[in-house]
């Protein structure tokens, strides 16, 4: 492969590719999402994405609200961190995921999963 195509391949094609079997990191992260209303009333969801990656969101968008990490590698293949200017989760793929790139976007605010952080941030 000479060094042109490897660039358009690294920057261009691998980007584009899916995460696990022709899905996003958006779509896997909705498909892992769980939300229901529990007995005070607020808000829970729940987040499972690929093998690594399992966090939650209790009362989203309230002053007592909070995030829980509860398995997050960057060795595996997802992994999250919290993005202080815009108050999204960022979703990653991790050392085993080949898509580096593909990332996706939750809402502390209301729960949600967004594809870029400038929707995540103005759905807060």
């Amino acid at each position: 492969m000479t060094k042109i195509s490897l660039i358009i391949f690294t920057f261009l094609i691998l980007p584009s590719m899916s995460s696990s079997q022709g899905k996003t990191t958006y779509d896997l992260v909705v498909e892992g999402m769980k939300c229901h209303q529990t007995s005070s009333g607020d808000m829970e969801c729940n987040y499972h994405v690929g093998k690594s990656l399992h966090f939650g969101i209790v009362a989203p968008g309230k002053p007592d609200g909070s995030i829980y990490f509860y398995s997050s590698s960057f060795e595996g293949d997802y992994f999250a961190v919290y993005g202080l200017l815009h108050k999204c989760v960022i979703v990653r793929p991790g050392e085993k995921n080949s898509n580096f790139l593909d990332l996706a976007f939750v809402s502390s605010q209301n729960g949600k999963v967004y594809r870029t952080w400038q929707e995540c941030s103005e759905g807060n």
